[in-house]
């Protein structure tokens, strides 16, 4: 009997609490909002969301609500709603925040500057969050600032969840777990190759290099990054592996992938992701496993000319006058970038080759894929696509989902849900 009045008594006050532990997301007004919506990349976000999902309850949102239903009319749908936010509008962030299950976030160039105060607004409303940013000077500071809060409000922060960094964080993940299932070992190495490629630059990619290389560095998140080095996303109390660079110094013969290669360009926004993925899943690719990545090419001499291409530009964007001209004369300006051509005929395709850290004479090996398929130039077409789908993980699987919150990277916190995702979508990711 006094168990039952017991039961009684607190029933209410047990389902209250329930209700409020449940995630914030199950009472959100938009299943995703897209911030940063007038830029490059976030139009093509809208239009990839107004095409594939017409169901889902999505917002634009920027700056300028006169840019945004420009954007709107675009799209041809007076229906969609608009949220006018400024990156240092504090106030106006955290309705933005309050009302979504995810933010989209495109509104970088840079993004070191502006993402902070969205993240911010993120964990305090238990809402997701994802960006296509290679800044690890960003990324850095996000975790060290927002990680604990993000645990506790059950918000999961991805960053890099475009070509930088998806199929280098998903390949890595997919040729790992092939290892473990096929040879039952853990990796030595493992090493993403980039193949053919098609694709432009935008304007905002551009200005944002140029801003990292001749800007402030007294800016969030740099400071620990050069401390850390090829580690410099590894969380709290991981221990370093053996990599003192990301790529290969000149032009090489990879008795792996048996083929000529230079320095990958991405690699070093791509290869502390990867680090970070294996640290936070616990080792799971090899406690000591090496990452790098490079770019194939057909033969000595032409990776000989591609250096030198990379060497001049290098120069010329070094030296102030050269650098000016370039502005002025070739490079697209901010919020420019490839043409619907270009983004619709543009392709990619990354090789990821594991080695197996056993002890046999001819050691193990697993390749990985991540093709482009049908979703086109790897910069633009496709980062909108890729990033979207990971948004869509979130707003409308979440379950699904790491359980708990946290500044994590695409593999930690999506894995192979975001995996099939794109899969469906037209991408292809697979191990041969």
């Amino acid at each position: 009997m006094r168990l039952i009045c017991a039961v009684v008594f607190f029933f209410p006050f047990l389902l209250h609490a329930m209700s409020v532990s449940k995630p914030s997301s199950m009472k959100k007004k938009f299943d995703l909002v897209i911030f940063g919506a007038t830029g490059f990349t976030g139009k093509l976000a809208a239009e990839y969301v107004h095409a594939q999902y017409p169901g889902i309850k999505y917002a634009l949102a920027g700056r300028s609500l006169t840019k945004l239903e420009s954007v709107r009319d675009s799209l041809g749908d007076k229906n969609i709603p608009l949220l006018v936010a400024d990156a240092q509008d504090s106030a106006a962030l955290d309705q933005l925040a309050a009302s979504a299950k995810v933010v989209a976030n495109y509104a970088g160039t840079p993004f070191l500057d502006k993402a902070l105060p969205v993240i911010e607004a993120c964990t305090r409303h238990g809402t997701c969050y994802v960006d296509i940013t290679g800044e690890i000077a960003l990324q850095r500071a996000s975790y060290d600032r927002y990680h604990e809060a993000a645990i506790k409000s059950k918000s999961l922060i991805i960053h890099s969840t475009g070509y930088d960094s998806i199929p280098s964080d998903l390949g890595a993940m997919l040729a790992a777990d092939a290892m473990k299932k096929r040879h039952g070992c853990k990796c030595k190495s493992i090493q993403l190759v980039a193949g053919e490629s098609k694709g432009g630059v935008s304007g905002g990619t551009f200005y944002t290099g140029l801003g990292l290389m001749f800007g402030s560095q007294d800016l969030p998140g740099m400071k620990e990054v050069k401390e850390l080095g090829c580690y410099g996303l590894d969380p709290k109390g991981a221990s370093r592996g053996p990599d003192t660079s990301d790529t290969v110094s000149s032009v090489e013969y990879d008795q792996v992938s048996g083929g000529y290669v230079v320095p990958f360009i991405m690699a070093p926004a791509n290869s502390p992701v990867v680090r970070k993925s294996n640290a936070i899943f616990g080792y799971r690719y090899g406690r000591t496993c090496s990452y790098r990545e490079v770019a194939a090419v057909p033969s000595w001499l032409a990776g000989v000319a591609s250096l030198g291409f990379l060497g001049l530009f290098g120069l010329l964007v070094t030296f102030p006058p050269t650098r000016w001209l370039l502005m002025k004369t070739v490079l697209p300006k901010p919020g420019q970038g490839p043409s619907k051509k270009v983004r619709e005929e543009g392709c990619f395709e990354s090789l990821i080759y594991a080695v197996g850290d056993g002890t046999d004479e001819e050691p193990k090996k697993t390749v990985a894929y991540v093709r482009s398929g049908t979703s086109g130039d790897p910069g633009y077409k496709s980062t909108a696509q890729m990033s979207v789908e990971a948004a869509l993980c979130m707003a409308l699987q979440r379950e699904k989902c790491h359980p708990e919150g946290g500044v994590l990277t695409p593999a930690t916190g999506l894995g192979m849900l975001l995996v099939d995702r794109l899969n469906v979508s037209g991408m292809e990711l697979g191990v041969k």
